[in-house]
Order: C-alpha cells, then sequence, then structure tokens
C-alpha cells in the first residue's frame, strides 16, 4: 500500500483486476484495502466481476458500478463481420447461427467466429460450411477444445501445463515443466500466440505469458485426465523449488496449491514427512482445525525463524480434499 500511495503522489495511477469473481480470499482482502485507501488519492482501479459476485464496497461514494449488458443482435453482427473481414463470403444463414447460439457474448462470439473461419476449407468460402451444424460448435467450451486440437498436439500439450501452472505462467518454469526439445517448445508456444489463445509480455527467455481468458484456461487444463494432471502438478512444485524458492515466503498459496492438486497435501503436514525446507526458513503445513467443510480440509503454511517458537503463520492456504 506504501508503494501505491507513493506512485500516487508522482502521477495518477491505473489499476485493473479482472474475474473478481474467481479471486482468491486473500486477494480479495488486499482489493478491499486498497478501496478503501484510495479515496483521496489520484487512482483509477477498474475491477470486473460477475452479476452474482456481490463485493461490500459497491455502495460506497467512490465507487462506481457499471453493469454490462449482453451485446445486441446488430453489435453481435458487426462483431462477427469485423472478425471475418470479407462480409461478402458469409452466409446469412452461418451468421444466424453464430449469433443465435453465442447469446450476445463477446467471448463466445469472437471464440465461436474463429473455430467456424479455422474449420473452413480453404477457398470454399464460409457459405460452404452453413448448413453444417458442425460448422459452429454447441458451447463455449467445445469451441475453445477445438481450437486448441487443431493447433497440434505438443501445442495442446503446452497450452495444459501452462494451464496447470495458472492463467500467467512463466517461459522459465514452462520449459522446465515441458520436458521438450528448444525447436520444437518454442514452435508449439508460438502457435499458441498466434492463435490468439495465450498472450505474450516481453522477450524470451525472460517472457511471460497469460491466456486470453480464464475460461481458455479451464478448457485447456478440463482435458487433463487426474492422474496425468497429479503428475504434473508435482513437477510444477518442483520446479517452483527449484528456481523460484523464495516463492515459499511470498506466495506459500501457491506451492500448497500444486501439492494439493498433486494429492502430496499429507506430505506437507505435521504428521507427514516434515518439514519443507527453504533458503533461510523451515516450513511446516498443518491443518486448521476450525475450518472444515464436507469432504474438504483447510491447510496453513507456518514459516519458522531461528527460534523454534517464532512461527509465522502466513494464511489460510487452500481448501484440499480430505
Amino acid at each position: 500500500m506504501r508503494q501505491l500511495a507513493g506512485s500516487a503522489r508522482q502521477q495518477p495511477v491505473l489499476m485493473i483486476f479482472e474475474d473478481l469473481h474467481w479471486a482468491d480470499p486473500t486477494s480479495r482482502e488486499l482489493l478491499d484495502l486498497t478501496i478503501e485507501q484510495i479515496q483521496s488519492t489520484p487512482v483509477l482501479l477498474i475491477a470486473t466481476f460477475r452479476p452474482e459476485f456481490q463485493p461490500d464496497w459497491t455502495g460506497q461514494p467512490h465507487v462506481t458500478a457499471l453493469p454490462l449488458r449482453r451485446l445486441a443482435r446488430e453489435e453481435s453482427d458487426e462483431l462477427v463481420r469485423a472478425l471475418v473481414g470479407n462480409t461478402a463470403a458469409l452466409s446469412v444463414e452461418l451468421l444466424d447461427k453464430i449469433i443465435e447460439r453465442t447469446d450476445g457474448v463477446p467471448l463466445f462470439i469472437e471464440e465461436l467466429t474463429k473455430a467456424v473461419l479455422e474449420t473452413t476449407v480453404a477457398g470454399d468460402g464460409l457459405s460452404a460450411t452453413a448448413a453444417t451444424s458442425l460448422a459452429v460448435p454447441a458451447t463455449l467450451h467445445a469451441s475453445l477444445m477445438a481450437r486448441l486440437d487443431r493447433l497440434g498436439p505438443v501445442a495442446k500439450e503446452i497450452a495444459q501445463i501452462g494451464a496447470a501452472i495458472g492463467r500467467e505462467f512463466s517461459y522459465e518454469l514452462l520449459a522446465a515443466t515441458a520436458h521438450r526439445n528448444e525447436m520444437e517448445f518454442g514452435e508449439a508456444l508460438g502457435r499458441l500466440v498466434d492463435a490468439g489463445l495465450v498472450f505474450k509480455r516481453g522477450a524470451t527467455p525472460e517472457a511471460t505469458f497469460s491466456f486470453k481468458h480464464a475460461l481458455v484456461r479451464d478448457a485447456a487444463h478440463s482435458t487433463l485426465l487426474r492422474g496425468a494432471r497429479q503428475r504434473l502438478h508435482a513437477l510444477i512444485a518442483e520446479a517452483l523449488q527449484a528456481y523460484s524458492p523464495q516463492l515459499m515466503d511470498i506466495q506459500p498459496g501457491l506451492f500448497a496449491q500444486h501439492y494439493a492438486e498433486a494429492g502430496l497435501v499429507e506430505n506437507l503436514s505435521h504428521a507427514g514427512a516434515g518439514p519443507v525446507t527453504g533458503p533461510r526458513h523451515a516450513r511446516q503445513w498443518q491443518k486448521r482445525p476450525h475450518n472444515t467443510r464436507k469432504g474438504w480440509t483447510s491447510w496453513r503454511c507456518c514459516r519458522i525463524g531461528p527460534n523454534a517458537n517464532d512461527r509465522s503463520w502466513n494464511f489460510a492456504v487452500l481448501w484440499a480434499r480430505s
């Protein structure tokens, strides 16, 4: 918060938080504190979330809520035609089918239109596919999966690994987990970026990547079978410890998430293999006794200082299946 206040004293600050309905409790607590602190500072904070997410601060005087409606028929039509480019090749029948299935949701319109474009045989034109029901996937998930499949098995594998890491991931961590040679790894990652499913920031190997939308990440992650998913999350946790051990101090919940997904939570408890050792401190994971819900157990991380009695509990880390 001091860093934000200092930046705001030098120049106006723009902050953007997306998809708050998926935010973890710690992030939401930070956001609540931020909104409270910026009342009298030159900060513009933009947050997006679904209608069912109802934060307490929406009624405060310095907060303005702007509901976003679905696109109207004319707006959906305009978006599809802008994506297609050659409006003469777009049949009315196919346009109607796309607009009917997407129901005014911009992301669905964009992804479904791109899915239709990618399945069109070169030279046949879009109108040639208008009569086939397979030309327009029935759901957004089906559309995203079809686009991933068409990029090839290696690109799909890289997308799955990135999805297991999270909405955002670094080139270094992805490469350490993928175990692919540099050429095929780079080509597969490039196909994901060129398809617009993943965004790239910075130059390789310091680059970071992010999925275009959380639903893209969810679609890729959902294709992993349980055994493969557990092995992958275990590899990610090992790579994090090898390449970014300082994150155990900063983001213990990140490690806990991957260990839980790998089915290794018991190994981190006081009853398991003992504390996880880092460069400066020992750590222990413990069940939280008064935070339970059916079929799940809450865990938290403890950092132990030089004095064995000096234990700093970071926060409630995750809910893991019991």
